[in-house]
């Protein structure tokens, strides 16, 4: 009789302590009583080694490393353990066991596993927010890439269903549908909810020490509705809570801020689906807040007493408020400022906080002084420090406080350590009645720089050879340059963030510093530790449903085999989401802390809503140009015009991340309907996008006449680099004069005709701006080259050149000079004898020359004095924008010069106009205008007056008296005077 053994072993993980290793030995001797141990396996060769299935989440080279046990080996119960425990730790198996019976001699092994699967995509269907379907599927705390269990599915279904009751959906239900995919392991759960129907409220139950009455505290909820109608509002829990929170402010503003209002509970009465909130109520003490010695506003001393913000009243609060006023008196002058609290009990129902100022009165800082400084000068100090001297412009008593001056001594003493200065000592003192003047402050810094330390060697460890010039390229620190812990800093970063980016996810950083025997030089070592190197097994995406799969591959720079780098995981996140049709998008790892060598990366988006609709109103108040039918005020006169836009978006057309717009806009200037079709990442290609537009503008902006714009165009833009943009553009417009236009009747046939222009240009963009809405440092230029010819279906040809040009410079930290230059040219080549009215220049105004009306600069009709535009513009204009009041209100100096010409060959800067006819002279403007700064850009208003602004005929009497040669030419003038309103810098 032949004996035959079985050994099974299995790896059991242990929930809370960590992988545990349980070998369970079951030996069956067919005809035998007696047990075999793993003595009976030990030694014995090894003659096949497999797996079940067959197919396995780990690669077999990787297996083979992972898996020491090989057909033609000694067996050896250790290295089965040590299989186990390895293959467990990539985070792929949820089980794993393995059978050893007896064949040929030796023993097979058999590895029978059960694989992990991994958190999908989780979507919420059904969802009537609130709560949203985004809050909802936060709720469910599933991880992208995570283990997936039931329990955890299980518990996510708990806490949506928590969070439907908490919103009203006291009946809901939901189904739970998973779905796996075999190959990748991810396990799709799409939660269907049934909410049924909100739950009302039906009223409040108050206990504790309340002395309201019940109807006050229902209107404090807002649960119900107002104006006495007979209806409760429905649950939610933004709405439960800030009926709680109404409750609390309403008592807070009858000075009861120790007050407390508690939710002990919510009873739902399922017959009539409603809930009555139960409040515990505390009314507590009258808290007031007395300040004694100083007369400061009731709205400031809620901002600095932190018991109105807390609704707490204790001695931490009160110390941090006098702290608070100390600090705010200090900021308004009286520096040597000195408060004092003390709580009091006058009667049982009310506690007085009283704060107690004394100050010597308000003093200026009028000097401040830098000493000792040799290697940065007093402006590159004074830009980083925070103490201001008084000015009569913005700091009428200086910007001070101890806790100011502080924080500008460690600036100075970092500064200067991040230039190798490690024994820098700055020390200060302040001189009171400076001079003998009573009231003014005077502060001394006096900076210790001492020795220079400069690097004398930097060693690199760790790093691979063909990664060293790379890195030592990125690298802050080097030898002969100052030595910086800063920089160490920040040469940490560069490194790991190199390393993070070619998969080395595990690298780690040190440094290591010892004196040179050179006079204060350092050697110093960089060593890194990298770790495993980590690669991608494949890209899965989730979430699609319109968009095409290939739209999204194209723009994620991640294949399998590729080393594993969060850069290029969050720049294809990046350029997922420039193309405007995702609301989310989401990335992990799949098995994130798995010991495995490549994962899969994980996209799951969410789209964004197909269609968005967008209103906006709007007014200018200016002395408008626009258009008229009356021979009266061609210069403009004051006046009033509303305007509103509407606008219609279709998202994603057709799947491929197109976008069809409508947007259209009223006033009593124009009507206008714009269409887009725009296609973001041309093909693929992520700098090219491509727009066909068409355009419908009724428009009587230009004074003199109306008119009406027909236009297609189609453009496709290059971004060459990050500051540079190239546009490629071709448009045919067909442009109508309406009605008669109030210019002399000679003139009408040559100016007003129908004109039809075929055009083909280049724009240029270049922008190297800090800030595009409100600019303190760089260069923004424009350039328009277009060619209008018969070849392009042109009824007149001519060429176009328009050309901007901005540049700002920061002087101080708070200083801007800015500058603009405008150049328009055109010159006719063929077709129409003249440039019709319709295609010429028309500038002056708010962004050009403010001395102007909008529009009104440039030539004029000899007869009627209505503007008639030029073939050639000339704008320059210089800003010193500096601050006002405070740190959200702005002022600015200007200077505008220029006009529109009658063509090239007049363009003039003389300054004087020869006679009422000549208009190819420079304008010039002075202005002082008031900026206020806001999240969406500063709001502004120019003040401008002008010298030399023109002199014109105009003509006085009806249009018909102008045909009939009656009426008179009465002499007038641009008004020297002018101001305009608008959103947003002159440029």
């Amino acid at each position: 009789m032949v004996a035959i053994a079985a050994l099974s072993l299995r790896f059991v993980p242990a929930p809370a302590q960590g992988p545990l290793c349980v070998l369970a030995l079951l030996s069956v001797f067919l005809g035998l009583p007696a047990a075999a141990g793993p003595s009976d396996f030990e030694g014995k060769q090894i003659t096949s080694v497999a797996f079940d299935p067959a197919r396995q989440p780990v690669a077999d080279s990787r297996l083979r490393e992972l898996v020491p046990t090989k057909a033609g080996q000694p067996f050896k119960a250790s290295d089965v353990e040590a299989a186990l425990q390895a293959l467990y730790s990539t985070g792929e198996y949820v089980d794993i066991a393995v059978d050893a019976t007896p064949a040929d001699g030796g023993v097979a092994l058999r590895y029978i596993t059960r694989f992990q699967a991994f958190i999908g995509r989780v979507a919420v269907i059904g969802a009537d927010g609130p709560p949203t379907r985004a809050q909802l599927q936060t709720a469910t705390r599933l991880q992208l890439g995570a283990p997936y269990s039931e329990d955890d599915v299980q518990k996510a279904r708990e806490n949506i269903l928590d969070s439907l009751r908490h919103n009203g959906f006291y009946s809901a239900s939901i189904d739970v549908e998973e779905t796996l995919d075999d190959v990748t392991r991810q396990m799709d759960i799409q939660f269907t909810l049934h909410c049924g129907k909100r739950a009302r409220f039906d009223g409040v139950r108050v206990t504790g020490d309340n002395t309201r009455r019940l109807q006050d505290i229902v209107r404090a909820t807002g649960w119900r509705y107002p104006f006495g109608i007979p209806r409760w509002k429905e649950l939610t829990a933004a709405r439960l809570d800030d009926g709680v929170d109404g409750v609390r402010s309403s008592l807070q503003r009858h000075d009861r801020l120790l007050a407390s209002v508690s939710l002990t509970g919510v009873e739902y009465h399922p017959a009539e689906n409603t809930v009555t909130p139960s409040l515990v109520i505390n009314v507590g003490p009258v808290v007031r807040v007395k300040i004694e010695g100083m007369h400061i506003s009731r709205g400031k001393v809620k901002q600095l007493i932190p018991v109105f913000q807390e609704r707490s009243v204790d001695k931490d609060l009160l110390v941090e408020g006098r702290k608070n006023l100390i600090e705010y008196l200090q900021t308004q002058g009286y520096f040597d400022a000195h408060v004092d609290f003390a709580v009091s009990q006058t009667n049982p129902n009310e506690e007085l906080i009283t704060y107690h100022v004394t100050s010597d009165g308000r003093h200026n800082l009028v000097h401040l002084e830098i000493t000792g400084n040799k290697y940065f000068s007093d402006a590159a100090l004074r830009d980083r420090m925070y103490v201001v001297p008084a000015s009569a412009i913005r700091y009428r008593h200086g910007r001070y406080s101890r806790a100011y001056l502080d924080q500008d001594i460690s600036a100075i003493k970092d500064l200067y350590r991040s230039n190798g200065f490690r024994d820098v000592d700055v020390a200060y003192r302040t001189e009171g009645n400076y001079r003998g003047k009573s009231g003014q402050l005077a502060v001394f810094i006096e900076v210790r720089e001492g020795p220079q330390w400069f690097v004398s060697k930097l060693d690199l460890e760790g790093v691979p050879s063909e990664d060293q010039d790379e890195i030592r390229a990125s690298l802050r620190l080097i030898a002969g340059q100052p030595y910086s812990d800063i920089n160490i800093a920040a040469d940490r970063d560069a490194m790991l963030t190199h390393f993070f980016n070619i998969g080395y996810p595990d690298a780690a950083f040190d440094y290591a510093t010892t004196p040179n025997t050179a006079a204060h030089s350092i050697d110093v070592t960089y060593t890194v530790s990298l770790g495993e190197r980590r690669f991608v097994r494949g890209v899965v995406v989730s979430g699609l449903q319109v968009t095409r799969e290939n739209l999204v591959m194209q723009r994620i720079s991640l294949t399998a085999g590729n080393p594993l780098s969060q850069f290029r995981i969050n720049q294809s996140q990046r350029r997922l989401y420039d193309l405007g049709i995702f609301a989310r998008v989401q990335t992990a790892l799949q098995n994130p802390d798995g010991q495995e060598q490549d994962k899969y990366v994980l996209y799951d988006v969410d789209e964004a809503h197909k269609y968005s609709l967008n209103f906006g109103f709007g007014a200018e108040i200016a002395r408008i140009g626009g258009g008229t039918t009356d021979l009266s005020n061609p210069a403009g006169a004051a006046g009033f015009s509303p305007r509103i836009t509407v606008g219609i978006s279709r998202l994603n057309f057709l799947g491929l991340g197109h976008t069809l717009s409508l947007q259209t806009q009223a006033s009593t200037f124009e009507q206008l309907g714009l269409f887009t079709y725009t296609a973001p990442q041309f093909r693929g290609h992520r700098r090219l996008d491509l727009q066909l537009s068409l355009l419908y503008d009724y428009s009587r902006d230009v004074r003199t006449f109306t008119d009406r714009r027909q236009e297609a165009s189609v453009q496709l833009s290059q971004r060459r680099s990050r500051a540079l943009t190239l546009q490629y553009r071709f448009l045919f417009r067909k442009s109508d004069v309406i009605g008669t236009p109030l210019i002399s009747p000679e003139l009408i046939p040559l100016l007003s005709q129908p004109v039809r222009v075929g055009s083909l240009s280049l724009g240029v963009i270049h922008d190297r701006r800090d800030d595009p809405v409100d600019p303190h440092r760089g260069v923004y230029t424009t350039l328009d080259l277009g060619v209008a010819a018969g070849l392009f279906g042109s009824k007149t040809d001519y060429s176009r050149v328009i050309l901007r040009n901005a540049s700002y410079h920061q002087i101080t930290r708070s200083l801007v000079l800015a500058r603009s230059i405008y150049f328009g040219d055109i010159s006719r080549f063929g077709g129409l004898s003249s440039i019709p009215l319709a295609e010429r220049f028309f500038s002056g105004g708010s962004t050009t020359d403010r001395g102007f009306p909008d529009n009104q600069a440039g030539p004029r009709d000899p007869q009627t004095g209505f503007p008639i535009g030029g073939a050639a513009l000339l704008m320059n204009t210089i800003e010193l924008r500096f601050p006002l009041i405070g740190d959200n209100i702005g002022g600015v100096l200007f200077h505008d010069m220029g006009n529109v010409y009658s063509d090239l060959g007049h363009l003039s800067l003389r300054y004087h106009q020869n006679g009422q006819e000549d208009f190819n002279y420079a304008v010039q403007t002075l202005g002082f205008g008031i900026r206020y700064h806001t999240p969406i850009g500063p709001i502004r208003a120019d003040f401008a007056f002008s010298p030399n602004s023109p002199h014109f005929y105009g003509f006085k009497g009806t249009y018909d008296q102008l045909l009939f040669g009656t009426g008179t030419q009465v002499l007038q003038r641009i008004n020297r005077f002018q101001f305009h309103f608008s959103l947003g810098q002159a440029f």
